[in-house]
């Protein structure tokens, strides 16, 4: 196990250095001046030349960009993100103010997705060609192929705007009090379930496909087969063997949900105006915001391979073949 996990560790720092390699060179050959783009446009047009060049001194903009990454590098193996183009802030401290709001965003999508994906699921399996399963299917379709965008601007729409049930953005009343507070908190929950439903739909239409599609499979494998032959009825073989023949491959799905919810929470906080860590992504990007684009780029790669990674040993100890192999 041990050796399992340090391969899979080398080959997530080799993928994660390879992604933020691609990531700078895109960022750093876009057409544009950074400097322009970010901060006071106008106190950066009056001052002179010389300022400009020190700027661009400061933030290495004056060296080949392959020697920017070197720095880069250099500085973040020294545990320094660096500071953001716009408002000269430190980027670690930028995430670490919106990160709480993403997390918060994305556990309670997990948990929308996860307790309606699987009971809907297990029950469209123990129905197999009912109107249940027709019904849950034709659902599944119908929601996998709506566009989050779409998703976000229709709930909206009529929970909103028509109903008037929920909020129309943000995850506080204007003018109250942050997020977490004890008098805004049944308030701020209101702000977060159409953001958490729009982001967790998408999922859930997947995963109650493939809970059903895994627990039929497993059903039919020799222990249910086996089940069957001593009497048990075909319900019971799904639900006491198949569970347990469909951990393995739900265990490698759940390590790759987390980090599908942080990148659709780029455009579900756009949305919804969540000041979150998908919406400081956008506002980086328009602003040509380097240190912040590497740093999120870093955290969400860094979150994707850690997914993958407890994915792979979670399947190892499930499974002793792969450890043997």
């Amino acid at each position: 196990m041990l050796r399992l996990a340090a391969r899979r560790l080398l080959t997530a720092a080799a993928t994660l250095l390879l992604v933020s390699l691609v990531v700078f060179f895109m960022a750093g050959l876009s057409p544009g001046d950074p400097l322009s783009a970010s901060g006071d446009e106008e106190g950066l047009a009056r001052i002179t030349p010389e300022q400009r060049a020190e700027l661009s001194a400061l933030y290495h903009l004056d060296r080949p960009i392959l020697v920017r990454f070197g720095l880069w590098l250099r500085d973040i193996a020294a545990g320094d993100l660096g500071s953001s183009f716009h408002d000269r802030r430190p980027v670690f401290e930028k995430i670490v103010e919106r990160l709480p709001l993403t997390l918060s965003l994305n556990v309670a999508a997990l948990l929308l997705m996860l307790g309606v994906a699987v009971p809907v699921g297990a029950a469209a399996a123990g129905r197999s060609g009912s109107w249940l399963d027709r019904v849950a299917g034709t659902g599944a379709y119908a929601l996998h192929a709506l566009p989050v965008f779409c998703g976000g601007l229709l709930l909206q729409t009529v929970f909103s705007v028509r109903l008037r049930w929920l909020p129309l953005y943000g995850l506080a009343p204007p003018g109250g009090e942050a997020v977490g507070t004890g008098a805004h908190l049944a308030e701020a929950a209101a702000h977060l379930l159409l953001p958490a439903i729009c982001l967790a739909y998408p999922g859930i239409a997947y995963v109650s496909r493939f809970v059903r599609g895994t627990l039929l499979e497993s059903a039919l494998v020799e222990p249910g087969r086996a089940a069957r032959a001593r009497g048990l009825s075909a319900r019971a073989v799904l639900f006491r063997h198949g569970f347990r023949q469909a951990s393995v491959p739900l265990l490698t799905l759940a390590g790759f949900l987390l980090p599908a919810l942080v990148g659709g929470s780029v455009i579900v906080e756009t949305i919804f105006a969540i000041p979150g860590l998908g919406r400081l992504f956008v506002e980086a990007m328009f602003e040509r915001d380097m240190p912040v684009i590497m740093g999120l780029t870093l955290l969400s790669g860094a979150a994707t391979l850690t997914g993958i990674l407890l994915a792979d040993l979670a399947y190892a100890a499930a499974d002793p073949r792969v450890r043997r192999g």
